[in-house]
């Protein structure tokens, strides 16, 4: 647990403020869980296109694995997200290439990176410099 307390605090640390050391305090919630997961043999399973079977967990819960049909269209992104829905409200978990964006673009190309691995760029590259940066955070505000 990490207490972290803000700098306004010291300015809204009254009653009523909901930046005050006891409001967080009273409405501190979890935002993650952290859990142990025991070392355990692999499941495997083999199992036919369009086929639907049980897959039983270490803990004995049950997966019920479907596998995709050999003649399923993943380039249908609308059929994809209906298919997963439609097997899921059956408790099932579809398996196989859901969805594939045939003109999706490169994620370097989207971002305009560099084609210079990161850790072999220089602080001159790395530094757009004061001007710049001043730019950019002028921009966003």
């Amino acid at each position: 647990f990490i207490d972290v307390i803000s700098p306004c605090v010291a300015f809204n640390n009254h009653a009523g403020s909901t930046k005050s050391y006891e409001y967080v305090r009273e409405h501190n919630e979890a935002v993650n869980r952290l859990d142990f997961i025991e070392v355990r043999a692999e499941i495997q399973v083999d199992y036919a296109e369009g086929e639907l079977i049980d897959v039983t967990q270490h803990d004995g819960s049950v997966l019920r694995l479907r596998k995709l049909k050999a003649n399923y269209n993943p380039h249908d992104r609308v059929a994809a997200m209906n298919y997963v829905h439609e097997r899921q409200a059956k408790g099932e978990v579809v398996t196989g290439l859901l969805y594939v964006d045939s003109e999706a673009k490169d994620l370097h190309e989207h971002l305009a990176t560099t084609e210079t691995p990161f850790n072999r760029l220089g602080a001159k590259e790395l530094s757009p410099g004061a001007a710049t940066l001043a730019k950019i955070n002028n921009s966003l505000r």
